[in-house]
């Protein structure tokens, strides 16, 4: 959730990937396990306080394992028991927090927007805008840093027509620099909608995870491991990743 590390002016640039055990997807009805291949994630600190970010997966494999025939959507002919491919949903996002310092207490704003990106019929992604805007809150230490953000996520409904469910979304994480090179953080972020009934698509979404990362130069590697707290989430997640930071100019 944090891009760490990245000064004004600087660019951080990461690709990894991440596997999702028994993935659900209500529009489709389809369940499995999901590989991501590549996640690309690019942060560009365009201030003190403020982050723009671009960040998601270009490929997703999914293993079928698991099948409803009362699909919300007519799925492509493709789409067998087996697997079924397709692009990643892409986010656009800005995070400022103009009060505040550097160290202690900071608030601003976070708003991020995913892009329709994805082809529904094949049974992974929504091909929805959604919206998310939120509150900003962080504090830091010399070795500490907390972030979280709460607000509301305005969600495209994929199978009707100018409809939108709208959700509560937050995110927290905690990073703690253990050692030189070495960072330990734990986290959770998620959505849980407004309505007792979801629309498919739009349904809760939540995952707790702790990751290790370390970094030489301008090079950082880190590794995840999660795990979902929603039907929607999956089960178990795990992430690997490399990112380089590119520093801006003097």
């Amino acid at each position: 959730m944090q891009p760490v590390g990245v000064e004004g002016g600087d660019v951080l640039v990461g690709v990894g990937f991440t596997r999702t055990a028994n993935a659900a997807f209500p529009l489709s009805g389809l369940g499995g396990d999901l590989t991501a291949f590549p996640v690309l994630h690019a942060a560009w600190a365009i201030g003190p306080h403020a982050v723009l970010e671009l960040k998601g997966a270009a490929r997703k494999v999914l293993s079928i394992e698991t099948r409803d025939p009362a699909s919300a959507i007519e799925l492509d002919p493709s789409v067998r028991d087996g697997t079924t491919r397709d692009a990643g949903d892409f986010e656009f996002a800005i995070s400022l927090a103009p009060l505040g310092g550097s160290r202690g207490f900071s608030a601003g704003g976070h708003l991020g927007v995913k892009l329709p990106n994805s082809d529904e019929t094949m049974g992974i992604g929504t091909n929805t805008t959604d919206v998310t805007i939120a509150a900003l809150f962080s504090w830091a230490s010399d070795r500490w840093r907390a972030t979280g953000w709460f607000g509301v996520g305005i969600l495209e409904v994929p199978a009707e027509l100018f409809e939108q469910n709208d959700a509560f979304a937050y995110a927290f994480e905690a990073l703690w620099d253990a050692a030189p090179g070495w960072r330990l953080s734990a986290g959770t972020r998620g959505r849980t909608s407004t309505r007792r009934v979801s629309p498919p698509g739009t349904g809760d979404l939540g995952e707790l995870r702790a990751m290790v990362e370390w970094r030489r130069g301008p090079v950082a590697i880190d590794a995840a491991l999660g795990h979902g707290t929603t039907e929607m989430s999956g089960d178990w997640h795990v992430r690997a990743g490399v990112a380089w930071t590119l520093a801006g100019d003097p």
